[in-house]
């Protein structure tokens, strides 16, 4: 399984991110590359404690899906539904939020499983250190693979 805390998975997300123009373009979705790239900052900064996502009000189902959505080698499912936290609308600056994005998967990996700070996702509920990191690789490989990367 994946892991952000993985280096060489870690530089594979990397190596993707620099693959991104300004003009990148979906193949789903409703975000733009810039909106991507600062969503994804925000999901990487989740486990660190760096942002706070308040739980969904049917965060209790969540539990029931994170063994077969995280401990699944299955990518996430297109157009998932996001915390309003992580909801992108407004326009962003594709330089800045590129720089965020890797700026947050570094130091996931640097702090490592011993760097997680949040104890419960918004949707699935408790997770372990392993889990955050799995879920941080999931997460940006299925935006980067929304963008074509």
């Amino acid at each position: 399984m994946k892991t952000i805390f993985n280096e060489t998975d870690k530089n594979e997300i990397l190596a993707r991110i620099e693959k991104l123009t300004p003009e990148s373009q979906g193949v789903w979705g409703k975000m733009n590359v810039a909106q991507m790239l600062a969503h994804c900052a925000l999901g990487a900064q989740m486990p660190t404690g760096d942002i706070i996502v308040k739980s969904t009000p049917i965060a209790f189902i969540g539990q029931f899906f994170k063994k077969a959505i995280i401990h699944s080698d299955k990518p996430l499912r297109k157009n998932s539904p996001t915390a309003p936290e992580l909801t992108m609308v407004d326009p962003k600056d594709f330089e800045k939020e590129k720089a965020a994005f890797i700026a947050a998967v570094n130091k996931l990996y640097a702090g490592g499983e011993q760097g997680i700070k949040t104890e419960k996702h918004a949707f699935f509920g408790k997770m372990t250190p392993a889990e955050w990191g799995i879920l941080n690789y999931k997460h940006a490989d299925h935006h980067l693979r929304q963008f074509g990367v």
